[in-house]
């Protein structure tokens, strides 16, 4: 069957005709500031039961819920590492599934987050049986430290109320920079950094740095510091440089104005999808390719996958009815990760086939994600809305 392809640029643009398009809509927990509690992740890797180090990996999100719910103390994911250090197999993990019958990826017990981050990771060199258990120290945010705060102001990027009191706390407290970047002043001058300085992270991984400064009377940048980084001390300059040339509209001193810039890699291709020996259960017209009709929205490419720029494939099994009624959709094989398969999923279940004389069994979809540019690429480098 002809593979259901995915093109994804600055809006969502399909290459099979007839595809619907719809926006892609973001939640935020209602929990209040002085509520939350921060999940703190830190990580064990393993494989063979041999403890092993990443040669590059990125910050996880801190995550939030509320203090009766604060009962999240581990999650894990099973891998495997390919010859180049890639991952890839990134699934819960789960036992054996019977030969000849579809593998039913399930949810997880890690999030979409937790896998795009673990995609991006290298090591050096082929593994296999590999478990990342990632552990969560809980905090409520009143008692969190700065490096905390760091981390979810610039790894969780979300937006509303509990970030803004997380900027609070960054700006410090005799800030008067209302949580905006420029205090609500209009730009006179805006100087971006030159994101080619520094270490570009590798594909589908990225990189943060916050800075923190205060505004004079004639609207200039000064005591422009980095509160905080990933680590690549060139870039943490060069942000701070641009900073600094920046000017505002004169007016009274502002005081701790806080704003966090990114890079990211180029994108991370698919891996591979290898051809598969025919199921012998399989009792699929020839024309079904003809009379499939997939439909796809944005919703149905992985969020935090497209946020990294890793691309990636499902093999979907499904049967229709004489009447175009699909049914029984599981997945057989998702790469790099099992949020591809749940994405090809919903594809395929929200498609028909149109009517004919013979039903479909065990038929395949292949369906692959690509992205047409980096997440970075032509957008506004002092943007949150660029990354979130």
């Amino acid at each position: 069957m002809r593979a259901i392809l995915f093109g994804l640029g600055l809006a969502l643009t399909m290459t099979a005709p007839g595809w619907a398009q719809a926006p892609v809509v973001r939640h935020q927990s209602a929990t209040s500031p002085e509520q939350v509690v921060f999940l703190i992740p830190s990580t064990d890797i393993q494989c063979d039961g041999q403890a092993v180090k990443p040669t590059f990996s990125d910050d996880l999100r801190v995550e939030t819920t509320g203090p009766s719910r604060a009962d999240r103390t581990s999650v894990s994911l099973s891998f495997s590492v390919d010859d180049t250090g890639r991952t890839f197999d990134i699934r819960a993990p789960q036992t054996a599934t019977p030969a000849n019958s579809p593998i039913i990826i399930p949810t997880g017990i890690a999030s979409e987050h937790e896998q795009a981050a673990l995609a991006a990771w290298r090591f050096d060199g082929p593994r296999r049986d590999c478990i990342l258990t990632i552990r969560y120290t809980v905090k409520p945010l009143v008692e969190a430290t700065t490096g905390d705060l760091l981390r979810y102001f610039a790894v969780t990027r979300t937006r509303g109320s509990i970030r803004d009191a997380v900027a609070a706390r960054l700006a410090g407290p005799d800030a008067n920079c209302a949580g905006e970047r420029r205090g609500g002043r209009a730009p006179r001058v805006v100087s971006y950094p030159d994101y080619k300085i520094g270490q570009r992270p590798p594909p589908g991984g990225r990189s943060w740095t916050v800075v923190r400064w205060d505004v004079d009377a004639d609207g200039r940048a000064v005591n422009v510091e980095t509160l905080g980084s990933a680590g690549d001390t060139a870039f943490d300059a060069e942000t701070r440089r641009a900073v600094s040339e920046t000017v505002v509209e004169s007016g009274a001193p502002l005081k701790g104005c806080v704003f966090n810039f990114y890079r990211y890699g180029e994108n991370l291709p698919a891996p591979v999808m290898q051809q598969t020996s025919d199921d012998p259960l399989q009792n699929c017209p020839p024309e079904v390719g003809a009379r499939f009709q997939a439909r796809a929205t944005p919703e149905t490419y992985p969020q935090a996958f497209r946020d990294r720029g890793i691309e990636g494939w499902a093999r979907v099994r499904f049967d229709f009815a004489t009447w175009g009624q699909i049914g029984n959709v599981g997945v057989i094989d998702a790469q790099p990760a099992a949020a591809f398969g749940e994405g090809g999923i919903r594809v395929v279940q929200t498609s028909r086939a149109d009517s004919g004389f013979v039903a479909g069994v065990r038929c395949v979809a292949p369906v692959r994600y690509v992205l047409s540019h980096s997440p970075g690429d032509g957008a506004s480098p002092t943007s949150d809305s660029a990354a979130d």
